[in-house]
């Protein structure tokens, strides 16, 4: 039936309609064709360096920085990021109660050293230096103690430890001149050294290979909420690891992106800050053996810190 045959009002709100039909459509359209930006969640320190030019990249990704575990734990638990990058020990303690999220890579390579203010002393700052001799360490019982304590056993060394519960606490002991021996981290440990070059330093990273044979061990890796596409997966792996091998290549102008996105910690200490963060990218799959070593070690302190458990293959992304 044409509009001709109907009463005037009628005809007229049907091309109303029509017209309104049309524009919705368009919207619609044009919203499909729209791909949304990618989210992504990373603690600040090393982490956050390894994707910098993800970060950068505001057209795909959007990039939250947060300080400290519990903003990890809530967007674990709300699923409200696509890729959160986490300790790997805390990833798979997560994956055991909800397998939620997978793990697709590591990024950082242990981050531990041990830092003294050695004074006029010309003994050499070594594992046999720490014993007997009292020590500051952060975080009773988390990773980085646990793998202290492991290096520490193996080495028959038996230092007094007294704990503080942040790396910043032990930096300012030392700083201040309460304690000369810390456990620190990248990038507390440039500050330390932009500030006085002459402290002593234990790469625990190295003193662990010297024991286990194992490259070190993957202390923080990233996540994939477990619904995404392997297609969505694989782009982000693919930025992921050309970030981390740009940010390797050349630390002054990471260190100087890092300061352009908002980044807290001054340009030299970034620049010093890098290279000592050992910054890596492998995949899932390439770094089990090491992984599960690791989880092996803090197993044998405290396995809730895990989830009780080595996890299942389910844990691993496979492309």
């Amino acid at each position: 039936m044409s509009d001709a045959g109907l009463p005037r009002g009628v005809g007229k709100m049907k091309k109303i309609l029509a017209a309104l039909f049309v524009l919705i459509l368009v919207g619609v359209l044009g919203a499909c064709g729209q791909s949304e930006a990618i989210t992504v969640m990373v603690p600040s320190g090393s982490p956050a360096l390894a994707q910098l030019y993800v970060q950068n990249d505001t057209k795909d990704y959007q990039v939250d920085v947060v300080q400290g575990a519990d903003p990890l734990v809530a967007a674990f638990g709300s699923q409200s990021h696509d890729f959160i990058f986490a300790p790997t020990n805390l990833g798979a303690k997560l994956y055991a109660n909800s397998p939620d999220y997978i793990y697709i890579a590591a990024v950082v390579f242990g981050n531990y050293y041990l830092v003294a203010d050695m004074g006029d002393s010309t003994e050499t700052f070594d594992l046999d230096y720490l014993d007997g001799r009292e020590m500051t360490v952060f975080g009773a019982n988390s990773t980085g103690d646990i793998v202290l304590r492991y290096i520490l056993e193996s080495a028959d060394v038996n230092p007094n430890i007294i704990y503080v519960s942040s790396v910043a606490d032990a930096t300012s002991l030392l700083i201040a001149g309460e304690t000369s021996i810390i456990m620190t981290a990248e990038p507390s440990l440039s500050v330390l050294l932009a500030r006085d070059p002459d402290y002593a330093v234990i790469d625990l990273q190295t003193e662990y290979e010297s024991l286990t044979g194992e490259s070190s061990y993957p202390q923080a890796g990233v996540f994939a909420k477990a619904t995404l596409s392997d297609r969505t997966i694989n782009k982000f792996l693919d930025d992921l690891e050309e970030s981390v091998t740009d940010v390797n290549a050349d630390p002054e102008a990471a260190a100087t992106l890092a300061t352009d996105l908002g980044y807290t910690f001054g340009q030299t200490v970034l620049e010093t800050a890098i290279p000592n963060s050992h910054l890596g990218f492998v995949s899932a799959v390439d770094s089990r053996t090491d992984l599960e070593s690791y989880f092996t070690i803090i197993m044998s302190v405290s396995a809730p810190l895990i989830g009780g458990a080595l996890p299942a293959d389910g844990f691993y992304y496979q492309p």
